[in-house]
């Protein structure tokens, strides 16, 4: 399927496609929950009793790393696969099969980050349950 390439040009797909915006996403990721733990730790700073000077970490933001950590491995196990496989490809035969799968396996990862962050949406999540309660009580 991927004979006729060269490996260079895979190996340079995989780097640009999944490993630096995957560097920028956790460097993102990092800055995002740096402010929300600066900014949670100004507005309700717990401190741990005794003389340590140390903050606990909220319910909140745990949630919040759970969920990009989630997100991380979502979009880098989705994605990677379907990359690696002409490198291998190119040195051993892969079936064909596998190649199909690991393309339903990107837009599935695709489907889930999808539904993932409608989810994760509050505000979004009250619009559709008013919206979808509205349309029902118009039958």
């Amino acid at each position: 399927m991927f004979c006729g390439r060269f490996v260079w040009l895979q190996i340079h797909n995989l780097i640009t496609i999944v490993i630096i915006p995957s560097i920028l996403n956790l460097l993102i990721n990092i800055l995002i929950y740096n402010y929300v733990w600066a900014s949670s730790n100004r507005i309700q700073p717990q401190m741990i009793p005794g003389n340590v000077q140390r903050t606990k970490f909220s319910r909140r933001d745990m949630k919040l790393v759970r969920h990009m950590i989630f997100m991380f491995y979502i979009s880098v196990g989705g994605w990677t696969p379907i990359y690696i496989i002409p490198i291998i490809n190119y040195y051993s035969v892969v079936n064909t099969m596998i190649s199909l799968s690991l393309t339903i396996l990107c837009k599935l990862t695709s489907f889930i980050i999808i539904i993932d962050l409608f989810l994760y949406n509050h505000d979004l999540r009250k619009y559709f349950k008013r919206s979808y309660l509205k349309f029902v009580s118009k039958l």
